[in-house]
């Protein structure tokens, strides 16, 4: 009996979407016993030259191929199956649900909710014969700051000569660099029940220049500080090979500055700081889960996000952010911060759903009802449009040229389908995240359940709590 295939696919080898895969992808090799095979998402002829049974998503709105990816699989009638990468949002009607999805079709067998806010709000977003696919599973990739070992500050700072510091403060950028980018109008079109484009534009002009002076000022005022600058992953589009101005990269020259664009995971930059800063991220959720007190520098924290701001200390000024880096390196915590931790544990509620490290094991539950025991044969036509992709970027590899491409405006965007076709780095991180989550399956007993096939044990209940109920 051949084994259930199951193709993922993803846009970068590293990153956020790797993260949200692979604790699920782990359950489906481990428990369910299908082979599992990544490819990058321009080669997606491999949907034909494998005919997998199951086609499994980070998500079916953020990228336009992931959406291409979904239709097609739909059609040839192969199951899909798809997470959610931005799973947090405003259910206010400011966020564009379905992005890239046009059609605004549900091809996924389950649609995977973050928090029961999210599922409560998506029923008035779908179609009522749609209501049925939602399920509350959590974020899984904020699993990781449960069960994994991060790297310590003397092994990752001694990598770029930094080893020196012993105070370390984090930054989370905000992709302020859309602004300069081919599709800046694209980029903050959330923003347009909020104010006029041209307004919005200059607004957010005004707070780039905002917190690239406040950081400059702390940066200056502390020279025994290391300060990590973190780029946002989605910054630049496959078309933007080359960095606009953003609210950091005026900033490298400073001695005690290390500005990271896809060097290093998140996780391990927030694990090696002290404080961890933002104009508004998501990444304020993953440093509570590893305890780390949160900053926002924002002047104006009403626009359209989806962070939960409330919960982390906002300051408007350089001296009411420096004074909070003197509190905490004088004892170290932030009164204004202590004050909040009632309001982070219903932020995380409402945010990621669960901060327990089992998100993977909600979305496993009811994914293995889609996976079938064994590989079903099949027929798959082939498409002349993913054909030519694939002989673009396999046979376009002896071509590339990544002086002469950054130079030719048509080929541009070509750098990032040659730099990551091959997916470098993705099979280390996949065994190393493996590795985690196999110590702490064992160590929580959750092998030992599985094994006796007690799936029910992870099943979501509306009373936010682990429930064992009948299938």
């Amino acid at each position: 009996m051949s084994k259930a295939r199951v193709l993922c696919f993803l846009d970068n080898p590293l990153g956020r979407d790797t993260e949200i895969l692979l604790p699920v992808t782990y359950c489906i090799e481990k428990y369910l016993g299908a082979e599992v095979l990544f490819k990058f998402l321009w080669d997606i002829l491999f949907i034909k030259i494998w005919k997998p049974d199951v086609v499994l998503l980070p998500n079916i709105k953020g990228h336009h191929m992931y959406v291409e990816i979904a239709a097609f699989s739909k059609k040839n009638n192969i199951i899909v199956l798809a997470l959610e990468s931005e799973g947090n949002f405003k259910t206010d009607g400011s966020f564009p649900y379905w992005g890239f999805n046009k059609k605004k079709i549900l091809y996924q067998e389950w649609l995977t909710t973050w928090s029961e806010r999210i599922r409560s709000h998506l029923k008035d977003v779908l179609d009522k014969e749609d209501h049925s696919k939602l399920v509350v599973t959590g974020g899984t990739g904020f699993d990781r700051y449960i069960f994994e070992e991060f790297k310590g500050r003397e092994e990752l700072l001694s990598q770029y000569g930094f080893e020196k510091y012993s105070k370390v403060i984090g930054y989370a950028g905000w992709a302020f660099g859309k602004l300069y980018g081919t599709h800046k109008d694209e980029s903050f079109l959330h923003f347009k029940d909020w104010k006029p484009r041209n307004e919005a534009l200059k607004w957010v002009e005004s707070q780039r220049i905002f917190v690239r002076d406040i950081l400059e000022s702390v940066i200056k005022k502390n020279p025994d500080v290391l300060f990590i600058l973190k780029k946002h992953p989605k910054e630049n589009y496959e078309s933007d090979p080359v960095e606009g101005p953003n609210e950091m990269n005026e900033l490298t020259s400073y001695d005690n500055v290390l500005y990271l664009k896809n060097e290093e995971s998140i996780a391990d930059l927030i694990n090696i700081s002290d404080l961890w800063l933002a104009f508004e991220s998501t990444t304020a959720v993953e440093s509570w889960m590893l305890g780390k007190a949160t900053i926002l520098i924002n002047s104006d924290p009403e626009f359209p996000r989806s962070s939960p701001y409330w919960a982390s200390v906002v300051v408007d000024n350089a001296q009411k952010l420096q004074n909070c880096i003197d509190e905490y390196y004088e004892s170290g915590s932030i009164a204004q911060f202590r004050a909040k931790e009632n309001l982070r544990e219903k932020a995380i509620e409402d945010s990621i759903g669960f901060g327990d490290g089992k998100n993977h094991l909600r979305v496993a539950y009811h994914f293995r009802k889609s996976i079938p025991e064994k590989h079903q044969s099949r027929k798959v036509p082939l498409n002349l449009r993913h054909l030519r992709l694939f002989l673009l970027m396999h046979l376009g590899r002896f071509f590339y040229n990544r002086a002469l491409f950054m130079r030719l405006p048509k080929f541009k965007k070509t750098l990032y389908v040659f730099e990551n076709r091959l997916m470098p780095g993705f099979e280390e991180r996949k065994k190393a995240c493996y590795d985690f989550l196999e110590q702490f399956h064992k160590k929580e007993g959750i092998d030992a359940e599985l094994e006796m096939n007690n799936w029910s044990k992870f099943k979501y209940s509306e009373s936010s709590t682990f429930e064992e109920s009948p299938e």
